[in-house]
């Protein structure tokens, strides 16, 4: 079996080769598929495991990766990562992961993913879901994890159908898990390894509560996709009541709380009215 990293790319820069290089020294091929509108493959000539892939357009990160996982020649029994070009990884990563996905499946369990905690270098946190079920000593199961670090066999992939592409960007990992789950896969995450990433652009306060900031774009995704996904009956009623929220009560927050108003009312009106003409795929402006 093999190790397959898949990486999204959009506009990469220095960083982007760093992160990239680490990955590839831990597992046997890294697939760059670049969603920039021009090609980057230069940055990468002097990483010799890399196939990379050129869109010329976004094609989101389903979209993105579908195209890899349905074009690259996989074997059911490979090992596949995903990753966001931004997050970067600790020595031997890759391998813990391994050993802790080979051990759940040793004890009998039926796993669809597994992914490591994180660092959230935007708030400087360790993040942990509050929901979840002890396995063992260092792996427990939850309701989602997220995309970067992602491990899957690509017999599980297919056997779901791949990534949704009705969805573009955010949500698109909880899509991921909720349709494992629904074939009684679990998602898990382990303690083991740390994956250093960043989850927004920061926070801001708002009396006791700590809101996650992102860029104004953002709120046509988070409209217009979780507009689709309440229409989904594999979503977990907690997740459809903050989606709810997520077109109700967080555009009132965002547009009191963030200087930007004006634009992401914009984003916001166009994700309600893109939903209801049926669209998918990359905001036309």
């Amino acid at each position: 079996m093999k190790k397959t990293a898949i990486i999204t790319l959009f506009f990469p820069q220095k960083e982007t080769v760093n992160n990239t290089l680490t990955v590839s020294e831990q597992v046997d091929t890294v697939i760059l598929c670049d969603n920039s509108s021009y090609n980057n493959e230069e940055l990468f000539k002097d990483i010799d495991n890399v196939v990379y892939y050129p869109f010329y357009k976004n094609l989101g990160l389903p979209g993105a990766f579908n195209y890899v996982l349905k074009n690259y020649p996989f074997e059911d029994d490979d090992f596949v990562f995903f990753f966001d070009q931004d997050s970067s990884i600790e020595e031997n990563h890759i391998d813990t992961l391994v050993e802790e996905y080979t051990d759940l499946e040793n004890k009998g369990y039926k796993i669809g993913c597994l992914g490591p905690e994180f660092y959230n270098t935007s708030n400087n946190t360790v993040e942990r879901p509050t929901l979840k079920t002890d396995l063992t000593d260092t792996c427990y199961s939850t309701k989602s994890i997220i995309t970067s670090s992602m491990l899957c066999r690509y017999s599980t992939l297919k056997d779901i159908g791949f990534w949704n592409e009705n969805l573009f960007l955010d949500m698109a990992d909880w899509d991921l898990c909720w349709r494992m789950m629904e074939k009684d896969y679990l998602c898990c995450m382990t303690s083991k390894t740390i994956l250093h990433h960043s989850v927004g652009t920061g926070e801001k306060k708002l009396g006791p509560i700590s809101l996650r900031t992102g860029a104004a774009f953002r709120e046509y995704y988070q409209t217009r996709d979780s507009l689709y996904l309440l229409q989904e009956n594999y979503v977990p009623l907690k997740f459809k009541m903050r989606f709810i929220a997520n077109v109700t009560i967080r555009p009132i927050v965002h547009l009191r709380l963030y200087e930007d108003r004006r634009k992401r009312l914009h984003y916001i009106a166009s994700g309600y009215k893109d939903f209801f003409k049926n669209k998918h795929g990359v905001l036309e402006d």
